[in-house]
Parts: structure tokens; sequence; C-alpha cells
């Protein structure tokens, strides 16, 4: 617990205090309407911990992020296809310190006197996961859940598929399984999905599962 500050608990019923832990917050929030699939480059200090979390207006738009040196950049297309995502709204979640100051309300500061909490500060809804540890069935690349109001999903690889690609010349060919959020104005579907299509006949199928949750934020209040 904190020497000193405030003791809040979210939701769930997860504790957490200030000074001494200070909450991310949405630090910024991008909406796009990219006519096909595309590429953003993040507004974020690779030195400073950050979250970031997507959502799509179109079913099966797969994200996922690259790093260059200190360039990070999300990438978005509709899985296997790369058609029109429609409208993709992205969450930047990290510290922001000192938080600037309401006109009125509630203030805290830390001991080094720096203000971190406001009644204005947007803090992070904490992520959940969704999948079954253990499970054959319900994780990794195979989750598939439907949840109500608007969820932004966290990119990450969750499988491969991998297989042989054409007769006459085969060729080895695989593709990231990606995560992916649809939001349909009320409800939104978090799934995965294959990145890329191999664009001809594929043999020896073969999957790679992560078996890793899918991670989730409630966006519904930013």
């Amino acid at each position: 617990m904190a020497t000193w500050g405030a003791l809040f608990t979210d939701q769930y019923g997860n504790p957490w205090t200030t000074p001494d832990t200070t909450p991310m917050c949405l630090v910024q929030k991008i909406v796009l309407n990219p006519s096909s699939a595309g590429s953003y480059t993040l507004p974020v200090n690779s030195s400073s911990p950050f979250i970031i979390a997507c959502h799509a207006t179109v079913s099966n738009v797969l994200f996922y992020i690259r790093k260059v040196d200190s360039t990070y950049t999300l990438n978005y297309k509709v899985a296997g296809t790369g058609g029109s995502p429609g409208t993709v709204t992205i969450y930047i979640f990290g510290y922001v310190i000192p938080q600037p100051l309401p006109k009125w309300g509630v203030a805290i500061w830390n001991a080094a006197g720096q203000c971190i909490l406001t009644n204005e500060t947007k803090v992070m809804n904490p992520p959940v996961g969704y999948g079954t540890i253990g499970s054959t069935t319900d994780i990794g690349y195979l989750v598939d859940k439907t949840v109500s109001g608007k969820w932004a999903v966290l990119p990450r690889v969750v499988g491969v598929v991998v297989g042989v690609m054409g007769t006459t010349q085969p060729r080895p060919w695989s593709s990231p399984i990606d995560t992916s959020a649809y939001y349909d104005g009320s409800s939104t579907r978090i799934r995965a999905g294959q990145r890329d299509a191999p664009g001809e006949e594929l043999h020896n199928v073969g999957y790679s599962n992560s078996r890793d949750q899918i991670f989730a934020i409630d966006v519904s209040r930013y």
C-alpha cells in the first residue's frame, strides 16, 4: 500500500494505489477512415511504457505492430484480402506526468511533487483476457467472443499457419495469425485471423497455436 495518497479499486475489485503506483491513462485517441489496408506510425516514446488497443467497424480487420529502430507502426488489414477496414480507432494508453490541472476538482501528486491523477484523468480500464488457459478449443487463435459494448483489442500474434504453396514448383509458405476486434455499434466480436492469403493452392497445411489469451479493453467511456 502507498505510504500516502489515495487508495482506489477498479470495477473488478482490484486495488491500485497512488503515489507508489501511477495509473496508466488515455494519452490519445486516433480515428482513421482508410479505403484499404495500411499502417499508422504511432506517436509513442519507446522509453516510456505504453499500451495500444484498436477496433474497426468492418469484420475480420487484423491488427499487428512492427518496430523499426525506435519507431512503432500499427498495421491493419482485412484478413486475407486487405479491403476497406471501415473506421479504425486506435487508443494509446501510457503515463502522463505531470497531469494537466483541472479548473476545479481533485488532484493527487506523487512524492516528487508531480501531479499524477485528477478528476479529469481518463484512467485505463484493466485489460480483460479472453480464452481459457489450458483449453484445446478456446485459447489463442481459437478464441471467438462477442461481448456487449465497445471493446478494443491489444494487437498480438496468437499463432501461425504454414503450408506448401503450388504444385509445379512447390515452395514453403507461412502467415501469422493476428488479433481482431469488430465493433458493430452495440457489441464487439473479439477473435483472430490469418494475416495473409497464399494466392494459390496450399498443401500440407498446419497450424501452430500460441495458447495465449487475447486481451481487450473496455473503451466505451473514452
